[in-house]
């Protein structure tokens, strides 16, 4: 949808000052009601484009971050409880909207509405905000009937998978600013105080420096004379990284395996990964979505590729009429419970039903691994951060007795 700038002259109500500015909207009204929601009373509008407001226009990637997206749909939720219609939930939710790139998606999900395009090909249009199994629940729930009541069962998938995100990543936190920290401190002390040192031996004949204090001397020296070179070197590693990855197969599946098989993290890229394909699966087969449409937007969910490569096989497996249970069978990426619940839910005939199981089962099991997580890194993080300080202040006072001592 096209969007322009609109500049507006308008009396603000809290305190009744006048006040100009631009606003950004599809047409004049549209503007006129983003104002009012906005605690202003419009006097004057009038449109304002210009070559800088449509390079502001530009946005890459994801626009709407994924807290943002939980707020909109529990947004969305409670308007449509209340009653109110879809075209109407759109509009207060689009003018309520203070992001201006976010006020534009949404705009664009209002105009499409509101021409009477469905509320899922309307996030079709915006694939990088809004997820393929959000668009598939959507769907089934407008064709049902039940939109409410899908949205309401999107929103707890999504609070979900974002709470075990959060909970992985600042477990995961800690243990960079520290080592983060204390890189800087050896760096610092490596370029700028034990330099000092070798201007002091050298002053002095016949009096050697400790090995330990050399060592890391020597290595400042080479870091200073090499700077450019180590950096461009750097940067070159980072490229051909990002390069491999999104080009090469093979660096994929063995930056997965290795992900999957590092001792105390690998846990965690299980759990992530097995949580959010159990989460997935049970989401979309309970809103009555075939098990080859959950599986492909199962596969898009997860990033892991050795994880995407078995829901490939499990996609040919329930094509040629097989179960695809027997794909995750003794695979080291597997786990023992995840097997034998998807198979006990095929031979049953309940598979929705297990994997809404298997995933509340993850959703308990994530906080006492996480836990255990927590109580594993921390014993190495202090052990090689005492280790790190402990060789640092040797560097640093050794010179010093071994200064006096020798004269």
């Amino acid at each position: 949808m096209k969007m322009f700038d609109y500049k507006y002259r308008a009396k603000r109500l809290k305190d009744g000052k006048i006040v100009k500015g631009i606003a950004e909207g599809p047409n004049k009204t549209m503007v006129e009601s983003f104002l009012n929601e906005s605690g202003l009373k419009p006097i004057e509008i009038n449109e304002h484009n210009s070559f800088i407001s449509k390079l502001n226009r530009i946005t890459v990637g994801k626009v709407i971050k994924e807290r943002d997206l939980i707020f909109y749909l529990k947004q969305l939720s409670s308007l449509l409880k209340a009653g109110v219609k879809l075209n109407e939930a759109s509009e207060i939710l689009a003018t309520q909207q203070t992001n201006k790139n976010v006020r534009r998606i949404l705009y664009g999900i209002y105009y499409e509405v509101n021409s009477g395009q469905t509320l899922a090909d309307s996030f079709k249009e915006y694939p990088a905000d809004f997820p393929q199994i959000l668009v598939s629940m959507v769907a089934v729930g407008e064709k049902t009937g039940d939109l409410k009541g899908a949205v309401s069962q999107i929103i707890y998938y999504f609070e979900t998978q974002y709470r075990l995100k959060s909970s992985i990543s600042s477990t995961l936190m800690m243990p960079v600013i520290y080592l983060v920290v204390g890189l800087i401190v050896a760096a610092v002390l490596t370029l700028l105080v034990m330099p000092q040192f070798e201007s002091m031996f050298s002053a002095v004949d016949g009096v050697e420096m400790p090995g330990v204090t050399r060592f890391f001397i020597n290595m400042g020296n080479f870091v200073k004379s090499n700077g450019i070179l180590i950096l461009i070197f750097a940067i070159a590693m980072i490229v051909l990284f990002k390069v491999l990855k999104k080009t090469s197969n093979k660096f994929q599946i063995f930056i997965s395996a290795t992900a999957i098989r590092m001792p105390i993290l690998g846990q965690v890229v299980k759990l992530n990964n097995l949580s959010r394909i159990a989460s997935t699966l049970s989401q979309m087969l309970n809103n009555h979505v075939p098990l080859q449409d959950c599986l492909a937007t199962t596969y898009d969910t997860v990033g892991n590729k050795i994880y995407k490569d078995l829901i490939v096989k499990a996609q040919k497996n329930v094509n040629n009429g097989e179960f695809m249970s027997k794909v995750f069978e003794n695979h080291y990426a597997i786990e023992v419970v995840f097997v034998r619940m998807i198979s006990v839910g095929e031979r049953t005939g309940e598979l929705g039903n297990m994997l809404k199981s298997l995933s509340a089962f993850y959703d308990e099991d994530s906080e006492v691994k996480i836990e255990r997580l927590k109580k594993a890194i921390e014993p190495i993080l202090l052990l090689f951060i005492f280790s790190l300080i402990t060789v640092m202040l040797l560097a640093v006072m050794l010179p010093t007795f071994s200064f006096t001592s020798q004269l």
